[in-house]
C-alpha cells in the first residue's frame, strides 16, 4: 500500500492519541505516591488510583515508595555521664507520609535521618551513666524517639520505632566491669553465709530458751505437787490423824501408779508390804508427835 500523505497524518495521528493517553492516564499502585510537576513546578501529589494528568504540560517527576523502612543499625560512638566510651547500635524504623517534603527538602532523607540519629544519640547518652544505659534502653530509646520526630515532621517522614539494639564497650571497660561483677557477687555470697549463720544463731537461741522455758515450767509443776501432797498431809494429820494420813498415803500411791501406768515404757510395780507399814507406823509416830495434848 502507498503511504500518502493523509495516510501519513493518520498514522501520527493514532500515535499522538496513543502517547496522549499514555501520559495523561495514571494508575499508582498502593505502595506508591507520584509527584506531579506542572511545567517544572510540584503541582500535586497522586496516592493510589486512576489518575489523569495533562500531557506534555504536566509530567510525574517523582515515584516515591511510602512503606515502613528500616536505616542500616550502624555503631554511633559516644561518651556515657561517667567519661565511658561506648559504641551504640540503633534500629531505625520510618515510613514516608508527606512525600513532597521529603522529596522536595532534603537531597537524601537516610544520610539526613542518620545525621539527626548521631547528635541525638550522643546528647541523650552523655546525660546517662553507664549502667542507666544498659538498664534502661527502652527509656532512651523513646527518648531518642521523641527528639528525632520533631525534626523529622519538617520531612514529611513519620518514625515507628526507635530501638537500641546493642551497646558495646572497650576492652578495658569490659575487663573492669568483668571485675566489679565478681565482686559484687562475692560480696553476696559473703552476705548471705553471713544471714546464714545469723538465723541459725537466733534460731539456736530460741530453742535453748524454750527449752529453759519448758524446765522452768515443770520445775515449777512438780514444786506446786509437792507444796500440795504436804499441805494434804499436813491437813489429814491435823484434821484425822493416822486414819487420814494413811488415806491420803494410799491416795497418792494410787495416784503415782495411776501416772506410771501412763508412759510408753508402763510396768507394774510393786511395792512390799513392810514398805507400807514402816511407812504407816512412822506416819502414825509422827501423829501422836503433832496430835493435840491432854
Amino acid at each position: 500500500m502507498d503511504l500518502t500523505f493523509s495516510n501519513i497524518v493518520f498514522i501520527v495521528l493514532v500515535a499522538l492519541v496513543v502517547l496522549t493517553l499514555k501520559l495523561g492516564v495514571n494508575i499508582v499502585p498502593q505502595s506508591e505516591n507520584w509527584l506531579v510537576e506542572r511545567l517544572g513546578k510540584f503541582n500535586r501529589k497522586l496516592e493510589a488510583g486512576l489518575h489523569l494528568i495533562i500531557p506534555f504540560f504536566e509530567s510525574v517527576r517523582y515515584k516515591v515508595p511510602i512503606q515502613e523502612r528500616q536505616l542500616p543499625p550502624k555503631p554511633i560512638n559516644a561518651i556515657t555521664l561517667d567519661n565511658v566510651t561506648i559504641s551504640v547500635s540503633l534500629a531505625v524504623l520510618y515510613r514516608i507520609v508527606d512525600a513532597s517534603k521529603t522529596m522536595y527538602r532534603i537531597a537524601n532523607v537516610d544520610d539526613a535521618i542518620m545525621t539527626i540519629v548521631n547528635g541525638t544519640v550522643r546528647s541523650v547518652i552523655g546525660k546517662t551513666d553507664l549502667d542507666g544505659v544498659q538498664s534502661n534502653r527502652r527509656q532512651l530509646s523513646d527518648e531518642i524517639e521523641r527528639d528525632l520526630q520533631t525534626v523529622s515532621e519538617e520531612w514529611g517522614i513519620l518514625l515507628t520505632r526507635v530501638e537500641i539494639l546493642e551497646v558495646d564497650v572497650d576492652p578495658e571497660t569490659k575487663q573492669a566491669m568483668q571485675l566489679q561483677l565478681n565482686a559484687e557477687r562475692n560480696r553476696r555470697a559473703l552476705v548471705r553465709e553471713a544471714e546464714g549463720k545469723k538465723q541459725a544463731t537466733e534460731l539456736d537461741a530460741d530453742a535453748q530458751l524454750y527449752a529453759a522455758n519448758r524446765q522452768a515450767e515443770a520445775m515449777k509443776v512438780r514444786a506446786d505437787a509437792e507444796a500440795y501432797a504436804v499441805s494434804a498431809v499436813a491437813k489429814a494429820i491435823s484434821e484425822g490423824g493416822a486414819s487420814a494420813v494413811e488415806f491420803e498415803v494410799r491416795k497418792l500411791q494410787a495416784q503415782a501408779v495411776q501416772e506410771l501406768s501412763k508412759g510408753s515404757n508402763a510396768k507394774i510395780v510393786l511395792l512390799p508390804s513392810d514398805v507400807m507399814n514402816s511407812l504407816a507406823g512412822g506416819l502414825g509416830g509422827l501423829v501422836s508427835r503433832l496430835g493435840p495434848k491432854d
